[in-house]
């Protein structure tokens, strides 16, 4: 339960010190994912006692679009790269790629009328990365899955139609996302955000990214085009 000292500044300001402690030492893939799982689970600790609609298989929200940090971009790479035989692999990237096309230049609203789901949903509408999914995932947490569902029908209407969300959820883990920014940014390293199907695909199809990212290397511009 959130205490009456709490405050979303704070919580903030003493996450990106904890994260910059963890990335003290020499960065590699391990601290970047203990960053990464810290700031979730941080953010999880605020919000784990208030309940939300969501369920495996109600993947309305799923067609929205979504920022990773390049850190978050690689660890999911890696999830997908340990538990995908190579032609399970080659259909994840083909999929990734097929979309990052698609939506390339589409905003929220046509992705919504034109159910462009994301790639990482299985046939079932689970998520294939849960365990990993990224932060502005997790910040998303609807109250009532009814709204949720009418909200998120590819139907054109001139109807407003709302969702019934925790913002204190979307709040605390946007600050999540924010200190693990600032975290990374402090070790030098690049902490620009990404389309999360265009920085997944990065890191599968150019693992080499990895050590670039590691060492304190900008990322190419190519990457955003």
């Amino acid at each position: 339960m959130v205490d009456s000292a709490w405050s979303v500044e704070r919580f903030g300001s003493e996450l990106t010190s904890a994260l910059v402690t963890t990335l003290a030492g020499e960065v590699d893939a391990t601290s970047l994912s203990r960053a990464v799982s810290t700031s979730a689970a941080a953010a999880d600790v605020i919000c784990c006692e208030w309940p939300i609609a969501c369920t495996a298989g109600c993947p309305h929200c799923c067609v929205l679009n979504v920022a990773i940090l390049l850190p978050e971009g690689m660890i999911i790479a890696d999830w997908l790269r340990e538990r995908h035989p190579p032609s399970a692999l080659d259909a994840v990237r083909g999929r990734l790629s097929d979309h990052c096309r698609r939506v390339r230049w589409m905003e929220d609203d046509e992705r919504i009328t034109k159910h462009v789901a994301c790639p990482l949903l299985n046939a079932d509408g689970n998520c294939t990365i849960y365990p990993v999914r990224p932060l502005v995932c997790r910040a998303v947490a609807s109250l009532d899955r009814t709204s949720c569902r009418e909200a998120f029908n590819p139907v054109i209407t001139d109807e407003e139609r709302l969702v019934s969300a925790d913002l204190l959820r979307q709040t605390v883990f946007d600050q999540a996302f924010m200190a693990l920014g600032r975290a990374i940014c402090h070790r030098g390293l690049d902490n620009r955000s990404i389309e999360l199907g265009g920085g997944v695909l990065a890191f599968l199809e150019h693992p080499e990214l990895q050590d670039r990212l590691l060492t304190g290397e900008r990322l190419p511009v190519e990457l955003w085009q």
